[in-house]
């Protein structure tokens, strides 16, 4: 086996990694008690990505609110821009999502 090899992700799986921090948790529902104590302390130490994510989601959150703006004050194109308020109304609900997540991992 050569010593550099390349592992190649679909560009899809790179932009759902991009976006959302699934990936980093476990879940704390399954196994037996040891198994949950260790995927909670695991989550806590991934805390510390939340704050990336969020900072994606609120720049995603102003670029598709002044497009909204932008184009509803430069056309008539109504629907054009509640499509692009609505994109900034869900990167609003991701924000509060990861904003909530993080308060409550916090260390005991």
């Amino acid at each position: 086996m050569p010593a550099a090899s390349h592992v190649r992700e679909p560009l899809w799986h790179l932009l759902y990694r991009y976006w959302f921090w699934g990936w980093l948790f476990l879940d704390v529902n399954t196994g037996d008690l040891l198994r949950r104590a260790a995927a909670w302390r695991h989550n806590v130490r991934q805390r510390v990505h939340l704050p990336l994510y969020m900072l994606r989601w609120c720049v995603a959150l102003l670029v598709t609110a002044a497009l909204a703006v932008a184009i509803e004050s430069l056309s008539e194109a109504r629907l054009a821009a509640a499509v692009f308020y609505t994109g900034a109304v869900l990167c609003s609900v991701v924000q509060v999502i990861a904003g909530i997540a993080w308060a409550f991992l916090r260390p005991r």
